[in-house]
């Protein structure tokens, strides 16, 4: 019987994807050297660099605004510019501020939840800061649905490490038969689940392929219909 569901946050139950895109436009706009990479270009290597400074982030090494500037400062530097400190501040503001305005959730995600919480424990898993995580659950509505938030800056070790898995099982009040972890990456979410003997499902949106010798798992494309979404997780009715 499955008594607790636990989400990854961001690119699950948070379009930080569609976010970042979006910003991006944004800080495009500050120099001339972004304007003129192809779009696919500057949000891969965006996105590499922010993965690149991420971890020290959200285990609370580094702050995340110093983070933000550095990750700008590269990315510009990539480019072919050579910025003054001034403007990658600037550039880094520029993503911020449009980010921030546009922050959103995945659709279904809240009627979803709502769904869910009079039924089972809802616990968010999240390889990142607490304030920064908490604030997105409760600009997109999906606060009041969670009965835990466990992060990486808090637990100090981040996904896949099964100890984070773990700790928000605690947070829940159950054991890792009875929950289910529904997640988009494979190996933070889906590896790190199992190896907590936690059943993962996969969110897969993108319909992307299985890893090479991986064993499939149940997926979701959508967050909606809820009930769909209800029965793949395996609560019934």
């Amino acid at each position: 019987m499955v008594r607790a569901v636990l989400f990854d946050l961001d690119d699950t139950l948070f379009d930080h994807r569609g976010c970042s895109q979006d910003a991006l436009h944004a800080a495009r706009d500050c120099h001339v050297s972004l304007r003129a990479m192809p779009l696919a270009d500057l949000e891969r290597l965006h996105s590499t660099f922010l993965e690149q400074l991420h971890g020290d982030v959200m285990l609370g090494k580094v702050p995340l605004e110093d983070a933000r500037h550095e990750r700008f400062r590269r990315l510009l530097a990539a480019a072919g510019a050579t910025p003054s400190e001034a403007v990658v501040s600037l550039t880094a503001a520029a993503y911020r501020d449009r980010y921030r305005e546009v922050r959103r959730a995945v659709p279904g995600a809240v009627p979803l939840l709502a769904a869910l919480a009079g039924r089972v424990r809802v616990g968010v898993v999240s390889n990142n800061l607490f304030d920064e995580q908490l604030d997105k659950l409760k600009l997109c509505g999906l606060e009041p649905f969670v009965h835990a938030l466990i992060v990486s800056e808090r637990v100090g070790v981040s996904k896949p490490d099964p100890a984070i898995f773990t700790a928000a099982l605690e947070a829940v009040g159950c054991r890792a038969n009875e929950a289910v972890m529904v997640g988009d990456s494979w190996i933070a979410d889906i590896a790190g689940a199992r190896a907590a003997g936690i059943r993962p499902v996969w969110f897969n949106p993108m319909e992307l392929a299985l890893p090479d010798g991986a064993e499939p798992v149940a997926q979701l494309r959508s967050l909606e219909p809820v009930n769909a979404v209800m029965r793949t997780l395996g609560i019934e009715g």
